[in-house]
């Protein structure tokens, strides 16, 4: 049976991974050394390019197949700005800015920050919390502007950085500037940038979670208490159940948001879906991370094994782009002004 092209690039993906990105061998390089040629392995296969368009010099993914590549990657636990380049690539050509290549990371204010662009061009704002920021080699910034949201370019050398640590012990840097005038163009489509990029860390914790069920009923089925496989106790198996419930619940709700973006749903219904989308990965990184190591048991809370940087990395990325809380309290907000029929309109129509 042929491949179609959405298999392609997952399975290219997919093998890019396991050659530079092994579970096992990343859980014992404790310098990241593996990331300089994971990076350039991605660059040099055009994965950072997935979401702009071929237009644009870009793969043309879809976004649910785009969705889907980030969602492999969360997989194999991928440290490295992938996603975040894939959004900001796409945010630059949905304003009709020209595409750049390199290191490119979102800057996305809320819930903590703000960044606005007077009509001289002139950008001010921080944001508190980006991702790999001390890497960057441009900045992408959604910022309220004069007559709307706008799309900005922005140099490094002409930002603040202060750098800062993430749970998973990556960057995670604070991010300002002050009055510095930049190329921008109005957000159009890319307005959509904090649904997508929130869109971008529930799949990459779905995927995880994927990994994490895969590990945790291996793991069962291999080691022995009693004489007997622990898969065969029922407590374990209790809890392996729950891990598969957790796991399909973040993949559903992950899968249903990038959906609705591929098909360019707005207003309530694309809230909805986003919102429930990083509310639920989000709530599931914390019980499956705790379900995992329960049926692991110390071996799993070690540096050395493999379950330990993807308990860290999703724990890590549930923060990114709007918590738990930043999404539930949108969504309510919008649900309490709509009122009860504005509710069951909103939820019978999914």
């Amino acid at each position: 049976m042929a491949l179609d092209s959405d298999d392609i690039h997952i399975a290219t993906a997919e093998r890019i991974f396991a050659d530079h990105a092994d579970l096992q061998a990343v859980a014992h390089d404790r310098a990241g050394n593996y990331k300089a040629a994971l990076w350039q392995a991605v660059v040099d296969n055009g994965l950072t390019l997935a979401m702009l368009p071929e237009a644009s010099g870009g793969v043309g993914l879809s976004l649910d197949q785009a969705f889907d590549l980030l969602r492999a990657a969360g997989r194999w636990g991928i440290s490295v700005p992938l996603a975040d380049t894939m959004l900001a690539g796409w945010a630059l050509a949905a304003a009709g800015l020209e595409p750049r290549e390199g290191k490119l990371l979102p800057l996305v204010p809320a819930p903590r920050g703000k960044l606005s662009i007077d009509a001289a061009g002139r950008v001010t704002g921080r944001c508190a919390e980006v991702a790999f920021g001390r890497e960057a080699e441009a900045f992408v910034a959604l910022c309220d502007g004069p007559d709307g949201p706008v799309i900005a370019l922005l140099d490094p050398s002409i930002c603040q950085i202060v750098e800062g640590t993430s749970l998973a012990f990556e960057p995670l840097d604070a991010v300002s500037v002050d009055g510095v005038a930049v190329s921008s163009a109005p957000a159009g489509g890319a307005v959509t940038l904090p649904e997508m990029a929130a869109t971008a860390r529930a799949n990459q914790i779905a995927g995880a979670l994927e990994t994490m069920l895969d590990i945790s009923v291996a793991y069962a089925i291999e080691r022995k208490a009693f004489e007997r496989t622990i898969s065969k106790f029922q407590a374990v198996q209790h809890l392996l159940a729950l891990l598969g419930e957790e796991c399909a619940a973040a993949v559903a709700a992950a899968v249903s948001a990038g959906d609705t973006l591929a098909r360019g749903d707005s207003g309530p219904a694309l809230l909805l879906e986003v919102a429930a989308a990083k509310v639920r990965c989000g709530e599931a990184a914390e019980q499956a991370s705790a379900i995992a190591h329960q049926v692991h048991g110390a071996i799993g809370f070690t540096a050395e094994h493999p379950l330990h940087r993807l308990t860290l990395n999703t724990l890590a990325w549930r923060e990114d782009y709007g918590t738990e809380a930043h999404w539930a309290l949108a969504l309510g907000k919008h649900v309490s002004a709509g009122g009860a029929d504005a509710l069951w309109s909103l939820l019978s129509d999914r």
